[in-house]
C-alpha cells in the first residue's frame, strides 16, 4: 500500500504538470475566443496566480485538520469544476473566475501532494523528492507539445482541458478509494512572530530573488508560445515543440542537478546557472535561427528553485516550514505582478519587448544573489 500511494503522489504531481502548462499554447485562442488583449491575458494569468497563492496559504492548515486525503480530493475536484466551467465562460470575467478555482485547486492538490510525501517518503527522502519534482517535468514536458498539435487541428481550447478534466477524474476516483497511512502534518504547530520573519532581511532576499526566478521561468511557460509565434510566425506545432523541449530539458536538470549541486556549492551552482540561462533565453532572441536555444535554457533552469530552496533552510534552522512559506508566498506574489507586465508590455511594445523581460528577471536573479551572497556568511558560501 505505501509504494502504491507514493505512485499515486508521482502521478498528480505529473496531472499538476500537464494541466498547468495547457495555457501557454492556448493563450492564442482563448484571446480571440474573447477578443481581448495580452494585458487581459497577464491579468488572467494574475488571477491564477492568485489562486493558487490563496491555495498554498490556507492549504497546510486545511491538512493539519482535515488530513492530506481530503486535501488531495478538494484540489482535484476544484480543477474539474473549474475547467467544466469554462464551458459556460461566454463572457471573460466569468472565465476569470474559472481559471481562479482550477488554479486554486492545483495549488492546494500541490499541498496535499507534499503533505502526503511527508509521512510516505520515509527513506531516500531526497532522491524520492528530487522523483516527485521529476515527475512534474514529465507532465510539463507531454502537455506543451500535444496541446499544440490539438490547436494546429483546430480542437476548441475548452475540449482541450476537458482532457485534462478526465484524467483528473480518474485519479480522483483512485484518491477515493486509497488508504492513506498516517497522519500528514505540513504546517508546524509551533508558534512563529510572522512580524520577525518579515523583518529578516535573509528573507527579504531570498523572497525577492525567487520570486523574480519564478517569473522568468513561468514567463516562459506562459509566454513562449505567443511569443514565437507573435515574433517569427511559427505555427502552434513547432512553438510549442520548442517549449516541451523546454521542459524535457528542465526535467533532465532536475533529475541530475542535485549531485553538480553538491559537488561544487549552492551559491556557485546558482550563478553558474543562471548566468546561462540568461545567456540561453537572450540568445534565442537574435534570431530565429537560434530559437532553440531557449529550448536548452531549461537544463540551467532547472536546479534553481530547489538549491535556493535548500539554501534557505540551511540559513533558517527554527520555524523552517514557517519561514520557506513566507518566502514562497512573497516571491509567488511577485511573479503574479510580473507576469501582468509581461502581459501589458506585449500591448504596448509588441510581444518581443515584452518576452524580453523574461531575461531581464534572470538579471534580478543574479543581481540578488550577489547582494545575498555578500551579506551571507562565509560558513554558507561554500
Amino acid at each position: 500500500m505505501q509504494i502504491f500511494v507514493i505512485i499515486l503522489n508521482y502521478l498528480l504531481m505529473m496531472l499538476i504538470g500537464i494541466i498547468d502548462n495547457i495555457k501557454g499554447p492556448v493563450i492564442a485562442p482563448i484571446k480571440i475566443f474573447y477578443h481581448i488583449d495580452y494585458t487581459d491575458i497577464g491579468l488572467l494569468l494574475f488571477i491564477g496566480n492568485l489562486g493558487f497563492i490563496i491555495a498554498s496559504f490556507i492549504g497546510g492548515i486545511f491538512v493539519n485538520k482535515y488530513g492530506s486525503k481530503t486535501a488531495l480530493m478538494g484540489g482535484l475536484a476544484a480543477i474539474i469544476a473549474g475547467i467544466l466551467g469554462y464551458f459556460i465562460s461566454t463572457i471573460f470575467p466569468v472565465f476569470i473566475t474559472f481559471f481562479f478555482i482550477m488554479n486554486f485547486g492545483l495549488g492546494m492538490l500541490e499541498i496535499g501532494i507534499n503533505a502526503t510525501a511527508a509521512i510516505t517518503f520515509v527513506v531516500n527522502q531526497a532522491l524520492m523528492m528530487n522523483l516527485l519534482h521529476f515527475f512534474y517535468g514529465v507532465g510539463a514536458t507531454i502537455s506543451p507539445n500535444a496541446v499544440g498539435r490539438l490547436v494546429q487541428l483546430k480542437i476548441p481550447w475548452q475540449n482541450i482541458y476537458l482532457i485534462g478534466a478526465f484524467i483528473t477524474i480518474m485519479l480522483l476516483i483512485v484518491v477515493l478509494f486509497t488508504k492513506f497511512p498516517g497522519v500528514a502534518r505540513y504546517v508546524n504547530k509551533d508558534k512563529a512572530n510572522y512580524f520577525e520573519i518579515l523583518k529578516n532581511k535573509y528573507v527579504i532576499l531570498f523572497s525577492i530573488m525567487l520570486g523574480f526566478y519564478i517569473a522568468s521561468e513561468v514567463g516562459i511557460g506562459s509566454w513562449a508560445v505567443t511569443y514565437l509565434k507573435g515574433a517569427y510566425g511559427m505555427s502552434s506545432i513547432r512553438s510549442s515543440l520548442y517549449l516541451s523541449l523546454f521542459f524535457a530539458t528542465f526535467t533532465i536538470g532536475r533529475l541530475f542537478g542535485g549531485f553538480i549541486v553538491e559537488k561544487i556549492g549552492y551559491i556557485r551552482c546558482i550563478y553558474i546557472f543562471a548566468f546561462m540561462a540568461l545567456a540561453s533565453v537572450a540568445g534565442s532572441m537574435i534570431n530565429q535561427d537560434l530559437a532553440f536555444l531557449l529550448s536548452i535554457a531549461g537544463l540551467f533552469y532547472s536546479i534553481i528553485y530547489p538549491t535556493t530552496i535548500a539554501l534557505a533552510m540551511k540559513k533558517f534552522k527554527e520555524n523552517t516550514g514557517v519561514v520557506i512559506s513566507v518566502i514562497v508566498t512573497i516571491s509567488s506574489s511577485i511573479n503574479m505582478l510580473a507576469n501582468f507586465i509581461i502581459g501589458k508590455l506585449s500591448d504596448l511594445f509588441g510581444v518581443f519587448i515584452g518576452f524580453s523581460f523574461v531575461v531581464i528577471f534572470m538579471a534580478l536573479v543574479i543581481i540578488m544573489l550577489k547582494t545575498l551572497s555578500i551579506s551571507y556568511s562565509k560558513r554558507y558560501t561554500e
